[in-house]
């Protein structure tokens, strides 16, 4: 064999290598039904003393919760908000990962809103979509979940675990409540969730 055909031997195994591992495979647990999120009501709490960017802000616990899904899509802010959520995660579970399903529906995110469109030959209808799938806005516990949640991608199967949680923002100069939603069968204005993340695993 001649030096230039083991160079590109080498050069095309390298390619291989290299392309492998950018890809991304499909875990076999996409393709089975992934459980509803868990929710855990609170009736009282103490508030969660927080500082954002801009300051310290009360989080207002609503209930214990736990998500496990696929990320549709990733948006990072930077409204009032993003003081303390700087991202949000557009996220999906139920049979919404089936390769059928799945190819059938496109997600966006704009605006601190998530929106999704699906054919009309699609096996699952607008019901099934917006009560299997969210909008998450994340508000970090620490600087470690933070780094995580930069580290995620649009595919990345994860788990969080946090509060479910109202935002006071009430300052010496205004005075705002962002609120949480407590249910996964509302829509529009107020159907997104606020999570703050204790924390968060990738399931690949």
């Amino acid at each position: 064999m001649s030096n230039l055909t083991k160079l590109i031997s080498v050069m095309i195994i390298v390619v291989v290598v290299m392309f492998g591992k950018s890809m991304k495979t499909v875990p076999e647990l996409y393709q089975q039904e992934i459980q509803v999120p868990t929710q855990k009501n609170i009736l009282s709490s103490k508030a969660i003393s927080h500082i954002g960017e801009k300051g310290e802000v009360r989080l207002l616990p609503k209930a214990r919760y736990e998500i496990k899904g696929v990320v549709k899509s990733k948006k990072k802010y930077s409204d009032f908000t993003s003081q303390i959520s700087k991202y949000d995660l557009a996220m999906a579970w139920g049979n919404l990962n089936k390769d059928e399903i799945d190819s059938s529906i496109k997600y966006s995110q704009r605006g601190r809103w998530y929106f999704y469109s699906y054919k009309l030959d699609s096996s699952v209808n607008q019901d099934y979509i917006s009560k299997n799938s969210a909008n998450v806005h994340i508000i970090h516990k620490n600087k470690d979940v933070l780094k995580q949640i930069k580290n995620i991608d649009k595919g990345d199967m994860i788990e969080l675990k946090g509060f479910l949680v109202d935002v006071d923002f009430k300052n010496s100069n205004n005075q705002a409540l962002w609120s949480t939603s407590m249910t996964r069968d509302d829509t529009g204005d107020g159907s997104c969730e606020i999570l703050y993340v204790e924390e968060i695993s990738v399931i690949n």
